[in-house]
């Protein structure tokens, strides 16, 4: 039997605290040091900005209302082998820690598409990538802000516009004022609140149910634990392959993100940065767990009181599963499910806060300064704080148009946030790794791969494959009150009995048949191919175009196999490498700290002479 929920006084005031503290440090840093007059102090944090802060920042920028209530539902329904994606955010920072920072790091750019027209020395993919990234934004924040309003109006009963427009200004106010040091000492804060909000489920709810052991006891009953799942079968939703390779796929775009480049621009040594990637991957991979933890214990909880809300439905949205369940364990505990709530606010806030902050970096410097060359700092910084203000309306349009797309926050990640990523990420790598890159190649790919991924997610989401929609059995419902419509079907009690609604369908869907087959493929491999056809059509291209007309810079380009596999036989390496004929950097790098060392020690000598020379005549011309 489910009751109605009754938030407190206490959780009131725990949720206030959350948010009056986002909003005064953004005061704070709007009225301390430079008081975020520069651009470079806006958007960089004067590039000097501690370690662990950042570290935390870059975490928790990828852990929003997605992550919290998308990972719990889709194990819930489909068994835990879909926190098993945190692995493919494990395996994409470490391969993009070798990629991003080498390249990104030294060039001080402040912008990501910056590269591309240094890559190419045209704006030609500059504005593709652009393009891209915002519309990734744009959806993201979206899908965040949405996600964090569902579980408010199943707990309160606010409804959902209210809540939209909630988050997006208390974000948008510390951001405005208080700039990226503001985003990334709140989003420290929101992570430690965060985690506390998940473990006070995870162990509460373990508790309710009688402990860890009966939670897996009662998810092995349930199917939920059957994660070596080692089919080669590409229509499944989740496989260990799909999960692992497709997942890395997916979430590849997040280190060469808007987000990540800042803070790898925050960071004074490359040193400081590479140890920033390596030791989030781990940690993204762990907190994916026990989101997906959370799942388990609602499963758990719902099957030992013998009521399914989904099932039952006394809620139709999957996403409000671990609310539902937060209001259940927590009732003689005040304060509590008011924690719940300030962590899934954090969790959002964080994001969507860095989002305003990348969105208002590319704009800046990809189209403001792109027009207005002249344009002073001064003007700038005020120009960049404008900016998070029309996001912030922007995003919140686009959250109150996701509100009415239905199915869990996690599959609508996986399926819409990466369209735009994915050719992004296609496009990032075919930059870095071919030397024979062109400007038409990286255009056709990334549009070719842009138009493949629309097509098959759309057929996907039209047609809603059986293979990849096929849920697990729900917990049982007949302990469920009396004024709870219950699910009945006397041929097949609750046999994989709900669509994403939580309505009763045939337990037997149609099959799909003809050229309608290919959209069974598991959007888990949608990226995958994704990326391979801006590389292999790019290459295409450029062979038909003819090579670049100037030589590369080796600044902005690496060897594919120097990176990973430098042990490998040369001519594997050439192949591997798609032909490249880069220097190794380690050489180039020394190469440039010696010609470096000869300007300084030539320059030393007219310095000594610069008060009676002027000051424009100090050896410094290159």
């Amino acid at each position: 039997m489910l009751s109605e929920v009754q938030f407190a006084v206490e959780d009131y005031v725990v949720c206030g605290l959350v948010l009056c503290v986002s909003i005064v440090i953004g005061l704070y840093y709007a009225c301390s040091g430079g008081r975020q007059g520069t651009t470079i102090e806006y958007h960089l944090g004067n590039r000097n900005q501690n370690f662990l802060p950042v570290m935390f920042s870059l975490m928790v920028t990828s852990q929003s209302s997605i992550l919290i209530l998308g990972v719990p539902a889709e194990a819930y329904l489909y068994g835990y082998l879909a926190a098993f994606s945190g692995f493919g955010f494990w395996i994409a920072y470490w391969v993009s820690a070798r990629i991003i920072i080498p390249v990104v790091h030294p060039l001080k750019i402040t912008s990501v598409n910056e590269y591309f027209e240094l890559r190419y020395q045209n704006n030609k993919v500059r504005i593709l990538t652009t393009f891209l990234s915002f519309l990734f934004w744009f959806i993201y924040l979206g899908i965040v802000t949405f996600g964090v309003s569902t579980a408010i109006e199943t707990v309160l009963g606010a409804p959902v516009w209210l809540c939209i427009i909630l988050v997006s200004m208390i974000s948008m106010v510390y951001t405005a004022i208080g700039g990226i040091k503001a985003v990334i000492w709140t989003d420290v804060i929101q992570y430690l609140i965060m985690f506390l909000s998940v473990l006070a489920v995870i162990i509460q709810g373990s508790l309710k149910v009688g402990g860890g052991s009966e939670v897996l006891r009662i998810n092995s009953n349930g199917g939920r634990l059957d994660v070596w799942n080692f089919s080669a079968d590409p229509t499944l939703r989740f496989t260990i392959w799909n999960v692992i390779i497709g997942g890395t796929a997916k979430v590849i775009a997040f280190p060469f993100s808007q987000s990540s480049i800042q803070r790898i621009g925050c960071m004074s040594s490359r040193t400081d940065a590479y140890r920033m990637f390596i030791i989030v991957a781990p940690l993204m991979a762990l907190t994916f767990l026990l989101a997906g933890g959370m799942g388990l214990v609602s499963y758990a909880y719902f099957a030992d009181v013998r009521c399914d809300p989904l099932a039952s439905k006394f809620i139709s949205n999957p996403n409000q599963i671990l609310p539902t369940l937060v209001s259940e364990i927590f009732q003689e505990h005040p304060g509590m499910m008011g924690l719940f709530i300030a962590g899934l606010f954090c969790a959002s806030l964080s994001t969507v806060s860095s989002g305003y902050a990348a969105l208002s970096s590319m704009t800046l410097q990809d189209i403001i300064k792109k027009k207005w060359t002249t344009l002073s700092d001064k003007k700038a910084t005020y120009l960049s704080k404008i900016t998070v203000v029309v996001f912030s309306i922007l995003t919140t349009g686009m959250s109150l148009l996701l509100a009415n797309v239905k199915g869990t926050l996690l599959k609508l990640a996986q399926m819409v946030l990466t369209i735009p990523m994915a050719p992004y990420a296609g496009i990032f790598l075919y930059s870095i790794f071919c030397t024979s890159a062109t400007t038409a190649g990286a255009i056709v790919g990334g549009i070719v791969s842009l138009m493949f991924y629309l097509w098959m997610a759309i057929g996907n989401i039209v047609l809603s494959p059986p293979g990849v929609e096929k849920k697990l059995d729900p917990a049982p419902v007949d302990m469920c009150s009396e004024n709870t419509t219950t699910y009945t079907n006397t041929t097949t009690p609750l046999a994989h009995g709900l669509n994403i609604t939580g309505a009763a369908v045939s337990t037997t869907p149609a099959a799909l048949e003809g050229f309608n087959k290919i959209y069974s493929l598991s959007f888990q491999w949608f990226d995958v191919i994704a990326i391979l056809l801006v590389i292999i059509v790019g290459l295409i291209v450029s062979k038909i175009v003819g090579p670049p007309k100037e030589e590369v810079d080796a600044r902005y380009v690496l060897n594919f196999t120097e990176q990973f596999f430098p042990c490998l036989p040369a001519k594997v390496k050439h192949v591997l490498s798609c032909g490249s004929t880069i220097p190794k950097r380690r050489r180039q790098i020394k190469e440039e700290k010696q010609k470096t060392q000869h300007i300084v020690l030539d320059t030393k000598p007219s310095e000594k002479h610069s008060d009676s020379s002027g000051p424009g005549q100090t050896g410094n011309d290159p």
